[in-house]
């Protein structure tokens, strides 16, 4: 089946043809024959096989054209299968939900508990703006599954004090529990990429953060991982000019006023947010 389409590098394309890893995926994703399943990027439909055969129903958003077709003719008589030919960083999702579950979509923000899951072979080039968009409409689906170049996937996964741990973490981290799954080697592919992936789960937290300003504390974390060598109280100095002020938001925080950017987790960097986004 694989050989009948040709990738195109422009879409960062690596179709995932090993059958054992794309069981892998289905097991790790925990898929149930009551699950909804978004599918991003099907490629040639080696997974979206497998996830036909477990899930209740899969749609497939797909930017190629002639992949769309090329997925229509071959799972032409499989009406559990719905395909999309769109950009998934663009992509309406309120209009993938309500297609999905009719009626029962719920605005952003809201914590629903659909039996709806992303699972997706990212494309290389844009994975890390698919991850940051899907941010952005967390609660309504149960889990994420993605499988990412392994370099994405360890800035997700990453700890403070590591040299991964920085803005993409501390955002992903935000608005998901995180969960590590398994590498896939470059032979799994086709083309072979030249580096790893890895395998990752992330999970709406169930008790998302109250009381915080997202928009200053993407400015905190921004600002605090411009320049990685300076100290995190020299960074701040760019948006709080008051030395005293950052100082009495580290101390009333727990931070050392030495530390950098990478040695501050997120419940610190939340707690410099409230109390620095005080009103005057």
């Amino acid at each position: 089946m694989v050989n009948t389409i040709q990738p195109k590098k422009p879409l960062g394309q690596h179709f995932l043809t090993e059958p054992a890893y794309c069981k892998r995926i289905v097991h790790f994703a925990a898929v149930r024959s009551d699950d909804f399943i978004v599918e991003i990027g099907p490629g040639t439909g080696k997974l979206t096989q497998l996830l036909l055969e477990r899930a209740n129903r899969v749609l497939g958003i797909e930017i190629d054209p002639e992949m769309v077709d090329f997925l229509q003719a071959t799972f032409a008589e499989q009406s559990r299968l719905e395909l999309i030919e769109s950009d998934v960083l663009t992509q309406n999702w309120s209009e993938i939900m309500d297609r999905i579950l009719p009626g029962q979509f719920l605005t952003a923000g809201q914590k629903q508990n659909l039996p709806v899951k992303v699972i997706g072979n990212l494309p290389y080039n844009i994975s890390t703006r698919i991850i940051k968009r899907m941010t952005r409409i967390e609660y309504r689906f149960h889990s994420y599954t993605f499988m990412t170049q392994k370099e994405v996937a360890e800035r997700v996964l990453a700890n403070p004090g590591s040299k991964d741990y920085g803005f993409l973490t501390l955002v992903v981290d935000f608005h998901f529990d995180r969960q590590a799954g398994f590498d896939v080697p470059p032979g799994a592919f086709r083309p072979m990429p030249k580096v790893d992936s890895h395998v990752f789960q992330l999970t709406p937290r169930t008790s998302p953060f109250s009381n915080i300003d997202y928009e200053f504390f993407l400015k905190i974390i921004s600002t605090a991982f411009r320049h990685r060598r300076k100290t995190l109280r020299n960074n701040l100095i760019r948006i709080v000019p008051d030395t005293k002020l950052i100082l009495a938001a580290f101390s009333r925080c727990g931070i050392s006023e030495k530390a950098r950017a990478e040695d501050v987790n997120l419940e610190q960097y939340l707690c410099m947010t409230r109390v620095l986004c005080l009103p005057a």
